[in-house]
């Protein structure tokens, strides 16, 4: 089984990769599995010796410190690698827990090494999808510290639209969304009841729509606005590297 043409999606969008890269993405094997809402697909401890890439649902990063207490530090989509960074460490200091039903697909690290010998621009490309990971991690913390809770929602819709939209899956600006309000409270670190008055303030607003598992962003650009959003981060400009 081939590998999942979402990573290939978000590596184009940065780069331009020619057929023959094209044909080494497409060729690596896989080992797909399959997660309910809840269960961890990478857990915290040693680095495993495959890395995992998520094809359909969301996943979240998750640093515990005991059975109660946890923090929230990345979400993950289809076409992210969420622990390549694990390649080149000994140790996994979060758990991935998925959102929702997710599909993933693990590829065995003596993969990405014959790839990393024979295909330096390609590896380059992968390392810039764990740079991109890093920075996405930096913003998490910058809009915690200093956004409110209605500037941080309407940012991380943002987010969402705009990545999404890198890997096809937005449809008049509108994307799948498993995470009900109760668990984005828990995300970002606020109260349900305070959750479902930011969101009911944004749906009167007019920019949010959000039901059913479905979130429709009405005018993408007015909420960017209002919120302070600004996509730079993200590394949308397609640069040789």
């Amino acid at each position: 089984m081939a590998i999942s043409r979402y990573l290939e999606y978000a590596l184009c969008r940065r780069d331009a990769l020619s057929e023959p890269e094209r044909a080494v993405l497409r060729d690596i094997p896989v080992h797909p599995a399959s997660y309910r809402d809840g269960e961890i697909i990478i857990r915290q401890g040693a680095a495993p010796e495959r890395s995992c890439l998520l094809v359909k649902g969301m996943a979240t990063r998750e640093h515990r410190f005991d059975e109660r207490a946890k923090i929230t530090s990345a979400l993950h989509i289809p076409g992210d690698f969420v622990d390549l960074h694990a390649f080149l460490l000994t140790e996994i200091d979060h758990d991935v827990v998925a959102q929702g039903d997710c599909s993933v697909e693990f590829v065995d690290r003596a993969i990405l090494e014959r790839i990393s010998r024979e295909n330096p621009h390609l590896i380059r490309l992968l390392w810039l999808h764990t740079l991109i990971d890093a920075k996405l991690h930096r913003v998490w913390i910058a809009t915690r510290a200093r956004l409110n809770a209605l500037e941080r929602l309407g940012h991380l819709m943002c987010e969402l639209h705009a990545r999404l939209s890198v890997v096809g899956l937005v449809e008049h600006n509108g994307f799948a969304f498993p995470i009900d309000q109760r668990q984005l409270a828990g995300i970002l670190g606020y109260s349900t009841v305070h959750m479902n008055r930011v969101v009911q303030t944004l749906r009167a607003r007019g920019l949010l729509q959000w039901s059913k598992g479905q979130v429709r962003l009405p005018d993408p650009d007015a909420l960017a606005d209002v919120v302070g959003f600004n996509p730079e981060y993200l590394e949308l400009t397609p640069v040789h590297r």
